[in-house]
């Protein structure tokens, strides 16, 4: 199923810093959204342990965020960035969490994030901070405008139907280099 109704990309925004450099500065770009929707709201413990009695061991999240230079007929990508995100359900013995199946979030850093909570899983998995690093050079003299285009991709699983959605920042940000 395609876009509304099992997601949507919501609060995108993109901050540069600094908004003025010199031709050798280097840039930092941040680019944040959140995945909204059904696979957010139906991302929960008792879907998880629903899941895991039918074999079904995690979701896997494929996001693409690509760096646009905005033009006034065009948009020219300037860098790309995949990356995935998975969370595994496991059965634990946890004193601390009172529940038989719990989940972990793997990211595209091979770090394993252990959630407390579900909102806080759902945060681990749904809600993205990507930074880019970009030499003045590259955009050139002048001033430029620069977006960010959003793409998810998953598939089927027992709390979600397989699907895309894609989005852009809202609003551009504008960077000045002399």
């Amino acid at each position: 199923m395609e876009g509304p109704q099992w997601a949507r990309i919501e609060d995108t925004a993109i901050l540069c810093s600094p908004q003025k450099a010199k031709l050798g500065d280097n840039l930092a770009i941040t680019v944040n959204f959140k995945l909204n929707g059904g696979i957010r709201r139906n991302f929960t413990r008792d879907l998880w342990e629903k899941a895991y009695d039918e074999h079904d061991a995690g979701l896997l999240m494929i996001f693409w965020v690509e760096l646009l230079r905005n033009r006034p007929l065009l948009s020219k990508p300037i860098k790309t960035d995949k990356f995935k995100r998975r969370a595994i359900f496991f059965w634990t013995r946890n004193p601390e969490l009172p529940y038989r199946v719990w989940m972990t979030v793997a990211t595209e850093f091979e770090t394993i994030l252990y959630p407390k909570t579900e909102v806080e899983a759902q945060d681990m998995l749904f809600s993205v901070t990507r930074n880019f690093e970009l030499p003045a050079k590259e955009l050139g003299q002048g001033k430029h405008d620069l977006s960010a285009k959003i793409k998810v991709r998953w598939g089927r699983h027992v709390f979600t139907e397989r699907g895309t959605t894609s989005g852009k920042t809202e609003a551009p940000v504008t960077v000045e280099i002399e």
